[in-house]
Parts: structure tokens; C-alpha cells; sequence
């Protein structure tokens, strides 16, 4: 119940910070959010004993996003500064420097530079549109893949990783990516030509997946159940968008080559 509600609660106001909110205040959020789920991970590497460069990753976290935004002259200063800080850190902890130096590079890199992604499709013509577009694959996907994979699944997707992911699920998954995302363009993106519109489908369908299953393979190295429980039911916010992490930024590259020309 408590996923249900928290649900019903988070994800209209998601959609309504999409279209109606402004390209800044859409960018400041994932700034936040980016924030919060390198938190997360810092706390998930914690239970192994990985003590990450907190303050330094964290500011590389939030300017990572943000250097998409504005001139990249003060960007590179002070993210030049954070990685050196990250390096002369590691010194002082001549055993496990390195490991920390890489745990906390790998967050930054996992967790910035795929959440700059949204910032740059939301910052096209028809932006607000583009990412909903995507989050109806991904979110396709995932009801598809659960469902399917309730009714009919057999054969495990990927075992050692995520026990309960069969193929049966991954295909109804795709399926219904693709179907979500032609229903979306159909009533609020009319726009949109074929090409995109499918594309969407198979990234949310195929790559979301791959986000999904790269978090939880992290979870197992690390030893955690969910990243956090910032949402009730749901688990950290990390678990919650780990697949629109992998997929907005491919989504973003086949915008890219294919002109975005409708």
C-alpha cells in the first residue's frame, strides 16, 4: 500500500515539474536529486567499509549536471580543484586511498554524468516533451516486464544479479515500452515522428533494464537491499531511477545523431 500511495503522490508532480516547470528550476531539481542519490551511495559503499571522498564527490556531483548549464570556465576550475582535492585526500590514507579514490570516482561518474543527461534533452525544442517520451518507455518496460513476467515467466533473465527478471518479462517489457510511448505520442506529442517514437520504446525497453540491473548489481556487491528509504515502499530514490539513468542518456545520443528534425 505504502508503494502505491507514495506513487500516486510522487509521480503527478513529477509530470508536472516536466511541463510546466522552467528549464532552471527542471535543471535545479536534478541537481537535488543527484545530490541525494550520491548521498545514497555513499551510505551503500559505508555498509562494505568503503568510506568514499564525501564532500569532494558530492561537489562534483552537483557541478557535473550544472556545467551543461553556463559558461564552462568556472565549471572546469572548480571541478579540476575537486578531483585534485579527491587525490591530495587520498594521500592521507596511504592503505585504502586508492579504493576510496575509485569508489567515490565511479559514484561521480555513475551518478553525474548520467543525470546531465535530462538537463540536456530538457534544454531542446520540445524538451519537456522528449523526456516524458522516455520516461514512458521506461516506465512501460518496467509494468511490462513485472507483469508479463507474473503471468508467463520462466526462464531467469539474469539470476545472479536480480532472481525474479526472466526473459518472458524483459520481452513483455519492450512490447509494452513501445505501445506506452506511441499512446504518449498519440495524445500529447503529435509531433514526434515515427523514428523517435520507436526509439524511445526500444531504449526504455532494452537500456532501462541495463540501469536497473547495474544498480541492483551494486546492491549485491555492497550488500544492501535498497539504496535507501527516502521513498516509502519504493526504497532510495536511487532504486527508483536507475533505469531512466541509463536510458536518457542514450536517448539523448540518438537525438543528437539523428539531427533532432522532425
Amino acid at each position: 500500500m505504502k508503494r502505491v500511495i507514495t506513487a500516486l503522490i510522487l509521480a503527478p508532480l513529477f509530470i508536472i515539474l516536466i511541463w510546466y516547470g522552467s528549464f532552471r528550476i527542471f535543471a535545479s531539481f536534478i541537481v537535488m536529486v543527484s545530490a541525494i542519490c550520491f548521498f545514497e551511495y555513499a551510505q551503500m559503499a559505508a555498509v562494505k567499509g568503503i568510506e568514499v571522498f564525501r564532500l569532494q564527490g558530492l561537489i562534483l556531483v552537483l557541478i557535473v549536471p550544472l556545467s551543461f548549464i553556463g559558461s564552462l570556465e568556472p565549471v572546469f576550475a572548480v571541478t579540476s580543484l575537486a578531483v585534485i582535492s579527491i587525490f591530495v585526500s587520498a594521500l592521507t590514507d596511504p592503505e585504502k586511498g586508492v579504493e576510496r579514490l575509485a569508489y567515490t570516482m565511479l559514484g561521480v561518474f555513475y551518478i553525474g554524468i548520467c543525470l546531465a543527461a535530462p538537463i540536456l534533452i530538457r534544454d531542446l525544442a520540445d524538451g519537456h516533451k522528449l523526456i516524458l517520451l522516455a520516461c514512458c518507455g521506461v516506465w512501460g518496460a518496467d509494468i511490462g516486464a513485472y507483469y508479463v513476467g507474473r503471468a508467463i515467466g520462466k526462464n531467469k533473465l539474469a539470476p545472479k544479479i536480480s532472481p525474479g527478471k526472466t526473459i518472458e518479462g524483459a520481452i513483455g517489457g519492450v512490447a509494452l515500452s513501445i505501445a506506452s510511448c506511441f499512446l504518449f505520442a498519440q495524445f500529447f506529442f503529435q509531433e514526434a515522428d515515427t523514428a523517435t517514437v520507436i526509439a524511445s520504446g526500444l531504449i526504455g525497453g532494452v537500456v532501462g533494464p541495463a540501469g536497473d540491473l547495474s544498480e541492483s548489481m551494486l546492491k549485491r556487491f555492497f550488500g544492501v537491499k535498497d539504496s535507501g528509504t527516502i521513498l516509502p515502499g519504493h526504497g532510495g530514490l536511487l532504486d527508483r531511477i536507475d533505469a531512466l539513468m541509463f536510458a536518457m542518456p542514450v536517448f539523448y545520443v540518438f537525438l543528437e545523431l539523428k539531427g533532432f528534425s522532425f
